[in-house]
């Protein structure tokens, strides 16, 4: 599971025993192995490796394919784990032919010092890799929310709608069915209507002098 960085004013994690392991493996396993690399070569080196060119040279080939594969390959935490092969490799062979213990262990401290800093940028690089992918996956979160509450107030949008336009329908399908009750009930008369109601004032019928008649 990723950790993500706090926040900011948020106090970090505390950091146990187990979490600092985890974090410096690479730099221990390291260590470990190549001072147990450089025991076994000072072992071959009494066992009758001393000054045999052939011990150092099947050495240097080993760290020579180790370094070619760290120039061949691009992922840096395979790079750094063949360019740290290469280096001791180089260390065993001085430790495989050479008597005095000294110059192995100048070099193996070397080869050492330069494979931790070679991991420690490693895991640099890994952080930032996987920093920018929490940043790029929270980004996309973000756009997802956002384009679900535009999706949900949209769907809102078009319900509000929808009930407006069946409530238009039910009200117009009501008004046609009343109007059609007063169709077969008979022919509506607005003037009786409006004279029942006294909403129409009465006509009066009078006379001029020339005998024709005129409402007022």
């Amino acid at each position: 599971m990723p950790q993500y960085p706090p926040a900011p004013g948020e106090m970090p994690a505390p950091r146990t025993p187990a979490t600092f392991l985890r974090e410096h493996a690479a730099y221990a396993t390291t260590a470990v192995s190549a001072g147990t690399l450089l025991t076994l070569a000072r072992i071959w080196n009494e066992q009758g490796a001393e000054h045999s060119t052939g011990a150092a040279a099947l050495m240097l080939a080993f760290g020579g394919a180790s370094g070619f594969f760290a120039i061949r390959l691009d992922d840096p935490t395979a790079q750094t784990v063949f360019a740290s092969g290469a280096l001791t490799f180089g260390a065993l062979s001085v430790a495989t032919y050479s008597d005095p213990i000294a110059p192995a262990l100048i070099i193996w401290a070397v080869a050492l010092i330069a494979s931790c800093v070679m991991i420690g940028r490693s895991h640099r690089e890994d952080q930032r890799v996987m920093r920018a992918h929490l940043n790029n996956i929270e980004a996309r979160n973000l756009e997802r929310s956002a384009d679900l509450a535009i999706a949900k107030v949209s769907a809102k949008a078009a319900v509000d709608v929808a009930r407006e336009q069946s409530a238009l329908a039910a009200a117009l399908e009501e008004a046609r069915i009343h109007r059609a009750a007063l169709d077969e009930n008979g022919d509506i008369d607005p003037m009786a209507m409006l004279r029942a109601s006294g909403q129409l004032p009465p006509l009066h019928v009078v006379k001029n002098t020339d005998d024709e008649r005129r409402t007022a």
